[in-house]
């Protein structure tokens, strides 16, 4: 019997585990990798990272719009180049734009991270 109760136990603590390891999605509505120039999400939690992948090439400049809205938590939005350098922060809880010029072909993505974050954000982009 008491076997049972250490098993028990520690499945228990194994699934916890592999649970707090991976993103956190609730009422998450996104749509990152579908719909072109355009990366955004409403949800009542986040926790975790979502991200697009643009082609670029040396010279472009890329024409950022971006809003979000942080109810809770911590929301970062970041733009990196093809070996992984931070180009570009880009502000959270307000709405803006940027003009961020590339001088490497490769592929760039914007990564969002949140965590146990509530809101939204949308960034759309144009390539010049």
């Amino acid at each position: 019997m008491k076997r049972k109760w250490v098993f028990s136990g520690i499945l228990v603590l194994v699934i916890v585990t592999m649970l707090a390891a991976c993103d956190k999605r609730l009422m998450f509505v996104g749509s990152s990798s579908s719909t072109k120039n355009k990366i955004a999400a409403s949800y009542k939690l986040f926790t975790g990272t979502d991200e697009k992948k643009i082609s670029l090439k040396k010279g472009d400049t890329l024409a950022v719009d971006y809003q979000s809205e942080v109810k809770k938590g911590e929301l970062t939005i970041n733009f990196y180049d093809p070996d992984n350098q931070l180009v570009q922060s880009i502000s959270t809880n307000e709405s803006g734009n940027e003009k961020i010029e590339v001088n490497k072909d490769g592929k760039y993505r914007f990564k969002i991270n949140g965590k146990h974050t509530q809101g939204s954000y949308k960034i759309t982009y144009k390539i010049e």
